[in-house]
């Protein structure tokens, strides 16, 4: 269910224009992402209520904090990175059409490892889930 949720935010994005959009659970070394910018995915929170039933759907109702983190290239100032978000991230994060989301909190620094800029995003979505039910 994890996995999809942030499938679906990663489709979103991408359809939006992001590029390099990465899961957190990929194990993909950061040396081996793109030099250029890229955002992880990630589910901070998650919880879900009681499943309603109906002849051949489940849907699950849930809620999740999601935290999307932006890597700049080396070259980016920070006001480069914000437009970036203002521009594409922010929309995409707006236009989830079959989510509640809400941005709650955008921070930026240095991540002197790297030698770049992060900006993270972080925001609330409810929705309902819905996978077929076996036959019996």
């Amino acid at each position: 269910m994890l996995k999809t949720i942030i499938s679906d935010i990663i489709n979103l994005l991408t359809e939006h224009g992001v590029k390099e959009v990465y899961s957190a659970f990929d194990a993909v070394d950061i040396q081996r992402k793109s030099k250029g910018i890229f955002s992880v995915a990630e589910i901070r929170s998650f919880s879900s209520s009681v499943p309603i039933y109906s002849q051949n759907y489940v849907y699950i109702p849930f809620k999740a904090d999601i935290s999307l983190r932006i890597t700049a290239p080396e070259s980016w100032t920070m006001d480069r990175l914000y437009t970036y978000f203002d521009e594409l991230i922010a929309p995409a994060v707006k236009s989830m059409s079959s989510l509640n989301s809400s941005i709650n909190d955008i921070t930026i620094k240095p991540d002197s490892n790297i030698h770049r800029l992060v900006l993270t995003v972080d925001f609330s979505t409810a929705g309902m889930i819905k996978d077929e039910r076996s036959p019996v």
